[in-house]
């Protein structure tokens, strides 16, 4: 998971400095989030294409 440095952090032996991305597995990034040491990248989903919501389109005639 890539996630943005909030606070320095010590990191696999190297210093992590405020702003900068790094690449940690999903735990220790959720746990460094959850302390606010780090916050997630917002993931671009454009691989994925949007999917239609047929409820939401559909109206009810009375």
């Amino acid at each position: 998971m890539k996630i943005i440095a909030q606070k320095p952090l010590y990191i696999n032996g190297d210093v992590v400095t405020e702003g900068s991305v790094f690449e940690t597995i999903e735990q220790h990034g959720r746990e460094l989030i959850n302390k606010g040491y780090a916050h997630l990248i917002e993931a671009d989903n454009s691989a994925q294409p949007e999917q239609p919501n047929t409820k939401a389109d559909k109206k009810v005639k009375r």
